[in-house]
C-alpha cells in the first residue's frame, strides 16, 4: 500500500512541475542570485568584494554586500537616473553546488511604467575575469592584491544562451566560464547598462519597472528593478572632453575597427586622441603640397559627427549626432629621442632658418585652409602637441616651445598649442605667454600655483596616476590600474571639477589590448642599472595600465572591441561631473556643488599628497550617496 501511495505522489508532483519550469527562492537550490551596484566587484573564486580588501576600508562595517546594499535590499533593486545617461548594476549567478552549471539562460524586460515604456533595451554583458599574479609595481600598500578581477564585458550577442539555435558551442553560458579558464569559479557576474533616453518624450519623469529573469534547466529566478528617473537630462554633448591618447592606436587601423574604437568611446562619454593622423605630404621644389583623400576618408564622418548616427550603426546613446570632442594635429618637431619633426625641417639647429621655416609654416595655413569648411571648432576642441618636446625639463626646449607656439597662435588660431609634463615654476614662467593648454603632471600639481595659469588663460588638463605611494609612482602618463580601488576612475572626473581644471589627460586607449585578455600586464619592462634607477624598484609590471578596452578577435565569437569596468567608471565620473555643471548653472554659482563634492575629495596630487592615501574617501557607498543628493537638488529645482 505504501508503494501505490508513493507512486501516486510522484505522478502528482509531476503533473505539477513537470511541464513548467519551476519558480524558487533566488537564493535556495543549486543556484542563487543576487545584485551589486557598479562600483564594486566581485572575484569570481571566492565570493569576496575586491574594493574591501583596500588598506582604508573600514573593516568593522564590512557587511555582506551580495545579502544586500545601497542598490539591493536582498529582494529588489531600486535605481536612479537623469535622461541622456547610462545607469549600471551587477547580477551574481553563484553554483551552490560542485557540479557544473549549464543551460543557463538571462533576460531583462524593458522598463515601463504609468508614463509609457522606455524604448531603449538594458544592454547585457558578461563580465570576463584576469588573474593578477604580480601587484602593480610601486603600490606595494594600495593595490587590492592578487587574485581573479572582472574588468572586460562581453556583450551578450556574443554569448550562447539558445540551444535551439546552436550547432556548436564556441561561447556557452556555463559555471565554470567554458574560455575564462578561470580555477574554481564560483560565480558569473552579468553587467546591466540602461540608456536613459535624452528626450523628454520618451522618458518622462517618474518610476518604471523590470525584471531580470534567470533560467537554469527548467527552474526560474526573478529580480525585480525599479528604476526612478528624474526630471531633467544631462547634455547630449560631452561638455568636459575627457581624453586617452595613444599614438597611432586609431590611425593605422581599417576603417571598421576605428569605428569600432570611436563609437564605444563616444558611448562611454570619453574621446579618442591620436596625433598622427596625416595627409600625404609629397615635397618638391620647396613646395608642400597635401593629398587629403585617405586623411578625409578616414576622418570627416568623425568631424560632421555623422560616424555617431544610424547611418554608422549608432543607434543611441551619448553624443548622438556630435562630432568628435577633440583632434590632435599631427605636427611635430624634432624630438629628444631623435625622432623627426612632421613636416620634417630638421634638427634644432637649422629648423628655424628662413626656408624651412617657411616651408613649415606654409603646411600649417595649407592644414588650416582644408580643415576650415568641415570642422567646428566649437563642437571640437584642436590641439597641437608637439611630441619631439613632450616632458623637456631644459631651456632649449622652453625656447623651442615658446618659438613654435607663437608660430602657431599666428597661423592657426584656431587651435590650441598643449606642453604637457611635470614643469617647474621656471619653466611655466619661460613659457606661459606662448601655450593655450597645459597637460600638467599629477606628481607636481600645485592647485594655488596653476590657478595662476588659469587666471591667464591657460587650460590645465589633469594627466597622470590617482595615487602616489612615493615619487616612483610618477613613472607613467597613465590613471588606469586593474588592481586599485574603482573609484579613482571616478575620482579624476570630480578633482577636475574641485581644481577647476580644463579637463583630465591618460595615456592609452588599448595599450596590449590583444594579450591583456590572458596576462593583464599591459606595461612591464626591467631597467638597467643608473643613477636614475630605484633600487626598491628595479622593474615594472602595472596591470592594465594603458589600456581601457579589449581587443575583438581574441575571444571565440567576439568580434568587436569590448569596453571594461574602469572604461564605465570613468564614464560615471564624466556623467557626475554634468550633474555639477547642471546643479551650477541652476544656482548662478559652485557653491552647492563645490560643498558635496569636498566631502568626497581632499587634496589629491602634487608634492604635498606623496605618501596620502585618503586623498578622497574610498567608501562607493558614499560616492552612490552624494550622486543621489546632486540628482535630488537638482530635480527639485528643475520643476
Amino acid at each position: 500500500m505504501k508503494t501505490i501511495y508513493i507512486l501516486i505522489l510522484l505522478f502528482t508532483s509531476t503533473l505539477f512541475f513537470g511541464c513548467t519550469p519551476k519558480s524558487k527562492s533566488i537564493t535556495d537550490s543549486k543556484w542563487s542570485l543576487s545584485i551589486l551596484p557598479p562600483s564594486v566587484r566581485l572575484d569570481p573564486t571566492s565570493n569576496e568584494i575586491i574594493e574591501q580588501r583596500f588598506i582604508n576600508s573600514d573593516k568593522n562595517a564590512q557587511n555582506n554586500l551580495l545579502k544586500s546594499n545601497w542598490i539591493y535590499d536582498g529582494e529588489k533593486v531600486s535605481i536612479h537616473s537623469a535622461r541622456g545617461e547610462y545607469v549600471s548594476f551587477q547580477l551574481i549567478l553563484t553554483n551552490q553546488q560542485e557540479l557544473p552549471l549549464s543551460n543557463i539562460k538571462i533576460e531583462m524586460s524593458n522598463f515601463e511604467g504609468p508614463n509609457g515604456k522606455l524604448n531603449i533595451e538594458p544592454e547585457l554583458f558578461l563580465e570576463w575575469s584576469v588573474k593578477v599574479i604580480t601587484p602593480s609595481t610601486g603600490y606595494p600598500k594600495t593595490s587590492l592584491g592578487k587574485g581573479w578581477y572582472p574588468d572586460a564585458l562581453i556583450p551578450f550577442k556574443y554569448i550562447q544562451m539558445d540551444s535551439s539555435k546552436v550547432q556548436r558551442w564556441t561561447y556557452p553560458l556555463w559555471i565554470p566560464d567554458f574560455n575564462n579558464r578561470i580555477e574554481n569559479q564560483k560565480s558569473l557576474v552579468v553587467w546591466i547598462d540602461q540608456y536613459v533616453p535624452l528626450e523628454r518624450i520618451n522618458a518622462k519623469p517618474g518610476v518604471y519597472q523590470s525584471t531580470i529573469n534567470v533560467t537554469v534547466d527548467d527552474e526560474i529566478k526573478l529580480i525585480p528593478i525599479k528604476l526612478s528617473v528624474w526630471d531633467f537630462e544631462i547634455s547630449n554633448q560631452n561638455m568636459l572632453g575627457a581624453s586617452l591618447q595613444q599614438e597611432g592606436f586609431v590611425s593605422q587601423m581599417n576603417d571598421e575597427d576605428a569605428l569600432g574604437v570611436y563609437q564605444l568611446l563616444k558611448r562611454n562619454r570619453i574621446s579618442v586622441m591620436d596625433p598622427t593622423y596625416k595627409p600625404l605630404l609629397n615635397l618638391k621644389n620647396q613646395q608642400i603640397n597635401y593629398d587629403w583623400n585617405l586623411f578625409d576618408n578616414q576622418l570627416k564622418k568623425y568631424f560632421t559627427g555623422e560616424a555617431f548616427t544610424s547611418k554608422y550603426g549608432y543607434e543611441y546613446g551619448p553624443g548622438y549626432g556630435e562630432p568628435i570632442e577633440n583632434f590632435v594635429l599631427p605636427f611635430d618637431v624634432y624630438g629628444k629621442y631623435n625622432t623627426d619633426g612632421w613636416p620634417n625641417i630638421g634638427k634644432p639647429k637649422v629648423e628655424r632658418n628662413p626656408e624651412n621655416i617657411a616651408l613649415y609654416i606654409d603646411a600649417v595655413k595649407q592644414f588650416r585652409s582644408h580643415l576650415k569648411p568641415i570642422f567646428n571648432p566649437l563642437k571640437t576642441d584642436l590641439t597641437i602637441y608637439l611630441n619631439g618636446l613632450d616632458e623637456s625639463y631644459f631651456k632649449e626646449a622652453w625656447s623651442r616651445m615658446v618659438y613654435f607656439g607663437d608660430l602657431f597662435h599666428e597661423h592657426y588660431p584656431e587651435a590650441h598649442f598643449r606642453i604637457d609634463g611635470a614643469y617647474s615654476d621656471e619653466a611655466m614662467e619661460y613659457v606661459s605667454n606662448s601655450i593655450d593648454y597645459w597637460g600638467s603632471h599629477t606628481i607636481n600639481y600645485n592647485h594655488e600655483k596653476v590657478k595662476e595659469y588659469q587666471e591667464k588663460g591657460i587650460g590645465d588638463w589633469l594627466y597622470g596616476p590617482m595615487l602616489y605611494e612615493s615619487e616612483v609612482n610618477s613613472w607613467v602618463g597613465s590613471s588606469t590600474f586593474i588592481d586599485m580601488p574603482l573609484v579613482n576612475d571616478r575620482a579624476i572626473s570630480w578633482a577636475c571639477w574641485k581644481y577647476d581644471a580644463h579637463s583630465w589627460l591618460s595615456w592609452g586607449i588599448g595599450a596590449g589590448w590583444k594579450r591583456a585578455w590572458y596576462d593583464p600586464e599591459t606595461w612591464k619592462d626591467a631597467y638597467k642599472a643608473s643613477s636614475g634607477s630605484d633600487i626598491n624598484f628595479p622593474y615594472k609590471k602595472l596591470n592594465g595600465n594603458g589600456m581601457l578596452i579589449y581587443s575583438g578577435g581574441i575571444i571565440p565569437n567576439v568580434d568587436e572591441p569590448c569596453a571594461s569596468i574602469r572604461l564605465k567608471m570613468l564614464r560615471n565620473g564624466v556623467q557626475e561631473y554634468e550633474y555639477m555643471r547642471k546643479i551650477s548653472e541652476l544656482n548662478g554659482n559652485k557653491e552647492q556643488a563645490n560643498k558635496i563634492v569636498d566631502e568626497i575629495i581632499n587634496e589629491p596630487f602634487g608634492k604635498e599628497g606623496i605618501g596620502v592615501i585618503d586623498v578622497w574617501d574610498f567608501d562607493p557607498e558614499k560616492w552612490a550617496n552624494a550622486r543621489i543628493q546632486l540628482g535630488e537638488l537638482i530635480d527639485n529645482m528643475s520643476k
